[in-house]
C-alpha cells in the first residue's frame, strides 16, 4: 500500500515521536478514582500506607492476589493479620467460609471499606453520613466533613476530616456479636469489632483514611495508625490483600503497556486515525479507468406511445376501441376468472358482486363496449367516454 510512497513513513514517524515527546513533558493530570492500590501513588492509592506496613507494624509482610479461598495452609494456622482495604467489598460463601476458619484459627481479618455485601450473618448495613455529588474536588477539601475518635481513653483526640473523605457509617449490625471501637460526631459506629474463635473481625466504614491524602503530610494521619495499631496489637505478621480491588484487572494483552501509559496512547490514537485517513484518500488502487456501460434502456412506453399517436393522428378511433375493449376484456377475464363471450344478465351481477361495483355502472360499462364493436365507425368522443367509463371501474374495482 505504501509502495512509492516513502513520505508517508517519514511524517507518520515523526508525528508519532512528537506526540510522545510531548505528552511525557507534559505534567500529567492529577487522577481523583479511589483505586486503593499499594502501587498507586495518587491521591487515592494506598501506597503511602503500603509503605509503612512491614517496618512498623509488622515483621513479615505478604500480598495475597488470588481469591481468599486459595489462601495457602501455613497462613491459616499461624497468627496472621489479613488487611483488605477497598471501595466495597464483595464476599462469596467460599469466601466467607475461608474466612471464619481463618479466623477461628486465631487469626484477625481487617476489613475497611465504604460498603460491605456478603456478609448478611452479621447483618451489616452501612450508610453515607453526607454525600459528594456535583461537587467538585476544591470545595470537597474545603468543606468541613465527619468527626471520628476511638473509644479508648488513651486516645481520646477527635479526628476531623473534609468532606473529600468518604464518612460511612455503620447503619446496622449484630450488636450482640460487634463491638463499637470508633465513632463519629453523631456517636454512629465507624468500627466495629467481633470476636470469631480465637480470632478477631474488625470492620471500619472509611477506608479513606489509608489513602494517600490522608497518610502522607495530613494531620490526621495519626488516626489511621491508631487504627491499625489496634488491629495488629495481636500479631506481627501481616497480609496484604491486592485481589479484592476495583480496579485489580488482570489483562495479558500486548496493548497493556500502551493502554496504560498515556503519551503511548496518544501516539496509537494518532497512528489509527492517520491510517485510516490515509485509506479514504490516497489508498485507492490506481488503474486505468474502466468505462461506464449504459443499462439497456426500456423503450416499450415509447413504442406506444408512437403507435397510439400514430392511430390518433389518422383518425382511426374505432380501431383503436376495438383495441381497447380487447384488452379490457381481457383483463376481466385475468382478474376475475370468466368469460367474456356471452355479456349477459348473469355475467353483470357476477363482475358487479365481484368488483364491488355498482350493477348499473357495470351494465352501462359493457353495453357501451358492446355498442363499439358493433359500429363501423366511431368518434373521438367514443373513444374519450370508453377509455372514462372503464379507468373509473379499474380503479372503484376491489380486485
Amino acid at each position: 500500500m505504501f509502495k512509492g510512497n516513502n513520505k508517508y513513513f517519514w511524517i507518520f514517524g515523526v508525528m508519532f515521536v512528537l506526540l510522545v515527546v510531548i505528552q511525557y513533558i507534559l505534567p500529567k493530570p492529577m487522577n481523583w478514582q479511589r483505586t486503593y492500590e499499594s502501587k498507586d501513588k495518587n491521591p487515592f492509592g494506598t501506597n503511602a500506607i503500603f509503605q509503612l506496613l512491614k517496618p512498623t507494624y509488622g515483621n513479615k509482610l505478604s500480598i495475597n492476589k488470588g481469591t481468599l479461598y486459595n489462601l495457602p495452609e501455613s497462613d491459616i494456622q499461624q497468627k496472621k493479620c489479613l488487611v483488605l482495604i477497598n471501595g466495597s467489598v464483595n464476599l462469596s460463601k467460599t469466601d466467607l467460609k475461608t474466612l471464619f476458619n481463618f479466623m477461628e484459627q486465631g487469626n484477625t481479618l481487617f476489613i475497611a471499606a465504604d460498603e460491605f455485601r456478603g456478609l448478611d450473618t452479621f447483618h451489616i448495613r452501612t450508610r453515607p453520613r453526607s454525600y459528594q455529588y456535583f461537587s467538585n474536588i476544591d470545595s470537597l477539601i474545603n468543606k468541613p466533613g465527619v468527626h471520628v475518635k476511638m473509644l479508648s481513653k488513651d486516645r481520646p483526640k477527635v479526628y476531623k476530616y473534609p468532606n473529600l473523605c468518604l464518612d460511612s457509617y455503620f447503619a446496622n449490625y449484630d450488636s450482640t456479636k460487634f463491638s463499637s471501637c470508633s465513632v463519629n460526631q453523631d456517636s454512629d459506629a465507624v468500627m466495629i469489632r467481633a470476636s470469631i474463635g480465637k480470632g478477631q473481625l474488625v470492620l471500619m466504614s472509611m477506608p479513606d483514611v489509608f489513602t494517600n491524602y490522608f497518610i502522607v503530610d495530613h494531620a490526621n494521619r495519626v488516626y489511621a495508625y491508631s487504627v491499625l495499631s489496634y488491629v495488629t496489637a495481636k500479631t506481627k505478621d501481616l497480609i496484604w490483600d491486592e485481589y479484592y480491588k476495583t480496579y485489580n484487572v488482570q489483562s495479558d494483552s500486548f496493548l497493556r503497556l500502551i493502554l496504560d501509559s498515556d503519551p503511548l496512547y496518544a501516539a496509537y490514537l494518532l497512528l489509527l486515525i492517520t491510517l485510516i485517513i490515509y485509506m479514504i484518500s490516497d489508498g485507492r488502487r490506481r488503474q486505468r479507468a474502466i468505462p461506464v456501460l449504459e443499462p439497456v434502456t426500456n423503450t416499450t412506453l415509447e413504442f406506444v406511445n408512437v403507435v397510439s399517436h400514430v392511430y390518433f393522428n389518422a383518425e382511426n378511433h374505432k380501431y383503436i376501441a376495438d383495441e381497447r375493449v380487447k384488452y379490457f376484456y381481457e383483463t376481466i377475464r385475468s382478474r376475475f376468472t370468466i368469460q367474456t363471450n356471452d355479456i349477459n344478465e348473469s355475467f353483470i351481477e357476477t363482475i358487479s358482486e365481484l368488483s364491488g361495483y355498482d350493477i348499473k355502472l357495470v351494465q352501462q360499462l359493457f353495453k357501451y363496449c358492446e355498442r363499439l364493436r358493433k359500429l363501423e365507425e366511431a368518434t373521438e368522443f367514443d373513444l374519450i367516454e370508453l377509455n372514462r367509463q372503464i379507468t373509473n371501474f379499474n380503479t372503484k374495482s376491489l380486485r
